[in-house]
């Protein structure tokens, strides 16, 4: 692979029409590269969920693995800890718990709706150095009558999300493990693989 800057300058510019062409290509392929790289501090704020919620709506999804994808591509700049913290998933909602994790959630995300792109909580485990690791995702969804929840919410297509009432916390709840594999299945309530 050869470097532009090595280049004469004479190669780059060999007739004024070209020259124009060629400038305007390398911008555009100079555009393309600086804002297709993304990094762990890349911010997925609330406007970039509703957009993506909004694409996914207008989109038909063929599989729940599919979903999955996506919304494993749309978390990815909360394996920065702080990232998350910024966003408003800031209340360790459980302290840690066995086989799940510590549950941040995010307060103002919390209600009777499933938005696949919104979860209400995201799962995070001390490493060996005390970094928080990114695990996992966990849907909350409150019936308007917790004594009498009804069905569980639809969420991801097919049938293998299988919603869990919680009455501890008066909601239906779903994890999916996007980060963190989980030998019991994406949509298992805890992992084995954590302690």
């Amino acid at each position: 692979m050869f470097s532009m800057m090595k280049l004469p300058v004479n190669c780059l510019i060999t007739t004024p029409i070209l020259s124009g062409i060629k400038f305007i290509s390398l911008c555009c392929i100079g555009g393309l590269l600086m804002f297709s790289c993304s990094t762990d501090n890349e911010v997925l704020d609330i406007e970039d969920l509703n957009a993506a919620d909004a694409h996914f709506q207008s989109n038909h999804w063929d599989n729940w693995e599919a979903q999955v994808q996506l919304l494993t591509n749309k978390t990815r700049s909360f394996y920065n800890f702080k990232v998350a913290k910024a966003r408003g998933w800031n209340v360790d909602a459980s302290g840690y718990v066995p086989q799940m994790g510590h549950h941040f959630v995010n307060e103002a995300l919390m209600d009777d709706v499933f938005e696949m792109l919104k979860p209400e909580a995201l799962l995070y485990a001390p490493d060996e150095d005390g970094n928080w690791e990114f695990l996992a995702v966990e849907y909350l969804v409150f019936p308007t009558n917790p004594e009498d929840p009804g069905t569980p919410p639809e969420g991801f297509l097919g049938d293998e999300d299988v919603w869990f009432f919680n009455t501890d916390v008066g909601a239906w709840t779903l994890h999916v493990w996007v980060r963190m594999e989980n030998p019991d299945g994406v949509f298992a309530a805890s992992n084995p693989l954590l302690e």
